[in-house]
């Protein structure tokens, strides 16, 4: 039984609202393309990169030429300038995530226009720590950041004693930009591939169950893990040991890592600031994927959950193909 709200939006008895587009995976894998059709794709507004991987971006610059002990301090492991990245981080995790938090869920500035899920966060659910689903979600994010900061700390002490595969911008800036521009589809193909590992059964039960508590998720649920999930996770970091980066590669690499889940676990379709502003999210994939749980394990630029069957894209006709192969199940 569908329902309109208070928006207009139509939702259904569960007080679910979807939009009216499928989820679509990057046009690279569509035939034919274009090279028109994926540049627009590619670096259009709103488009792949732009606006969330330029924000990331954005805040890995400021944190890099502002917040960075000079890598001199690095060659020596020390308490106090790995401290200073650590405070670093939790600020910068703070500012986005907590940004989002406070404008969507605390000031409710748009309402439930564009929400997945009808409900609000659980305030009073013996599942999560402090019976609060917010305050569960702080900790855990918080714990996350520490795991963080501990590969990037590791990481700088190697680029700082000459330990590390390293590419300068001056002597390779194809390779450099290149890198960068990569770096999201290095994302998506390791994000892949460790969600479909922690939802092996024993590792379901014992580590990620923690994250998929939250059914309706806000922003601080991105980061809300077990602390072995977040070791798998961040290990993403760890291609640096390998292929020649330039320490921004790394920092971009980690503050994508941080701060996405805060935007994919939104559970909004699009933020809206007044009237003229509106910035794309289109984070149903992942939403769907906590709706559902054994659907959509990776994100759009990489069609893995294609591939490998396991790809929702949010239509009705797909619910009805879920819920046979569950039956069948």
């Amino acid at each position: 039984m569908t329902q309109i709200d208070e928006h207009n939006q139509p939702r259904d008895r569960r007080g679910e609202w979807r939009p009216n587009r499928a989820v679509r995976f990057m046009p690279l894998f569509d035939w034919p393309t274009t090279p028109r059709t994926l540049a627009k794709w590619f670096f259009g507004i709103p488009g792949f990169l732009v606006p969330w991987y330029a924000i990331y971006l954005g805040f890995t610059l400021v944190a890099y030429l502002w917040f960075t002990p000079e890598i001199a301090r690095m060659q020596s492991l020390s308490p106090g300038w790995a401290l200073e990245i650590l405070a670093r981080n939790v600020v910068m995790v703070t500012l986005f995530t907590g940004g989002l938090h406070l404008w969507l869920y605390r000031l409710r500035g748009q309402g439930r226009w564009a929400k997945y899920n009808g409900s609000w966060p659980a305030e009073r659910d013996k599942r999560f720590l402090f019976n609060n689903q917010v305050y569960d979600n702080v900790f855990w994010s918080i714990v996350g950041v520490v795991i963080w900061t501990g590969f990037e700390v590791g990481l700088w002490w190697g680029y700082a004693n000459g330990a590390l595969p390293f590419s300068g911008v001056a002597e390779n800036p194809v390779w450099f930009v290149l890198w960068m521009l990569l770096m999201p589809f290095w994302r998506n193909f390791h994000f892949y591939w460790i969600h479909r590992l922690i939802h092996w059964p024993p590792l379901y039960r014992s580590v990620h169950y923690l994250h998929h508590k939250n059914v309706n998720v806000g922003p601080w649920s991105g980061l809300a893990m077990h602390p072995v999930e977040h070791l798998l996770y961040f290990s993403c970091l760890l291609i640096h040991l390998v292929v020649p980066s330039h320490p921004l590669h790394m920092m971009f690499n980690g503050m994508a890592t941080a701060l996405g889940p805060g935007a994919s676990h939104s559970g909004f379709d699009e933020i809206v600031f007044g009237d003229e502003m509106a910035v794309q999210n289109d984070k149903l994939m992942h939403y769907l994927h906590h709706r559902y749980h054994s659907v959509n394990f990776g994100e759009n630029a990489v069609p893995l959950d294609k591939w490998f069957g396991s790809f929702h894209d949010g239509t009705p006709e797909a619910d009805a193909r879920f819920r046979a192969a569950r039956t069948a199940r």
